[in-house]
């Protein structure tokens, strides 16, 4: 069946949208909110600002549903990996090497902004996003290894499923912010993300200590 032409138009302008997305990610994460304008944003994208504004209202606009994108994604694969890998270790490795190979960008810099340029209603939505795609995840593998005994009882440890989550995702925010992997080939970038991820399980479970 031929596509009809509103179809057609209907694609392109799904397309073109997904694209000012993606290459708004790159540009946020980059150089930070305040410093990219909805003007730089259609350049990147080959557009014109008429055209952008046919999208999307305004520069904030943009990067609530870059966040949301991000956030979306990792959700999907944080799921996909607790349904795929049963022990508590394959999983920490999993999320790791996903975080190190997907988020090269410094995660740093998306909170900054949401801190420093967003209205608190939007701090909050995001916050609920960050919660079900990062958060919670996390916190239900915790909970779920430690009533299958794959890591020791958290109580015995003065410690929490919540707490322990915050501290797995501290280590793999501080590895991101200084990974360097941006800059590196694919090849080397997937070799590096490997190591880090092993180094990440084995500070976890196994500590530094002799």
């Amino acid at each position: 069946m031929a596509i009809t032409p509103n179809k057609q138009s209907e694609i392109s302008a799904i397309e073109t949208k997904q694209n000012i997305i993606n290459i708004s990610q790159k540009l946020f994460m980059t150089y930070g909110y305040r410093s990219v304008s909805t003007r730089q944003i259609a350049q990147s994208c080959g557009i014109t600002q008429p055209a952008l504004y046919h999208h999307f209202r305004n520069k904030q606009e943009i990067y609530i549903e870059v966040v949301r994108a991000i956030m979306s994604r990792t959700k999907f694969h944080m799921e996909k990996i607790k349904k795929q890998y049963t022990s508590f270790r394959e999983r920490v490795h999993q999320i790791a090497y996903y975080m190190l190979m997907n988020h090269q960008e410094d995660l740093s810099q998306m909170f900054h902004d949401l801190k420093h340029e967003m209205n608190e209603e939007t701090q909050l939505l995001i916050r609920n996003w960050w919660l079900e795609s990062y958060f919670n995840p996390i916190v239900k593998i915790i909970v779920e290894a430690e009533n299958e005994k794959h890591i020791k009882e958290l109580s015995k440890l003065e410690s929490n499923p919540i707490e322990m989550s915050y501290f797995i995702l501290d280590i793999l925010k501080s590895l991101l912010q200084f990974s360097g992997l941006k800059t590196l080939d694919d090849k080397e970038r997937k070799v590096q993300a490997e190591r880090k991820a092993k180094l990440i399980v084995s500070i976890i479970l196994d500590g530094i200590g002799s």
